[in-house]
This record gives structure tokens, sequence and C-alpha cells, in this order.
């Protein structure tokens, strides 16, 4: 049985065999696509992070401002 490395490598050697066969505007067109892929890829990491540090931030905010029962109201008790 082969190693996954191997595969992998023997992968991205049949890519650039397959690639170098190409056009020349196909080849620009080929990596402008991967170029968006990645793009897009990146974009959708950031927003899945701000997402989740959004989150995170609410249910802080949610914890600090429950108030507490044991804590009288000092506005409701006046002056003694």
């Amino acid at each position: 049985m082969a190693e996954p490395t191997t595969n992998k490598a023997s992968a991205a050697d049949d890519v650039r065999r397959a690639f170098a066969g190409l056009p020349f505007d196909q080849k620009i067109s080929t990596l402008v696509q991967v170029e968006l892929d990645m793009l897009g890829d990146a974009a959708s990491s950031v927003v899945s992070a701000v997402s989740k540090a959004v989150d995170d931030l609410a249910k802080a905010c949610e914890c600090s401002e429950q108030p507490s029962a044991a804590t009288p109201n000092a506005a409701s008790q006046g002056p003694s």
C-alpha cells in the first residue's frame, strides 16, 4: 500500500503536468479561478471568526447584565 504523501505528490505532479499542457489563456483563467476560490475561502474564514467573536461577546454581556437578587435597590430605600 502506498503512503498518503506519495499519493499527494503524485497528484500534485499530475496537476502540474496538466497545467503545463494548457494554452496560455487557459492558464491565466485557471489561475484567476484558483485565486478567487482562495479569496472566497479566506473571506468565509474571516466572517466565521467575526461571527463567533460577536456571539461570544453577546454571551458575555448577557451574563454581566443580569441583576443580582441579593443586592437591594439603593434608590428605593431613600435616606435614613
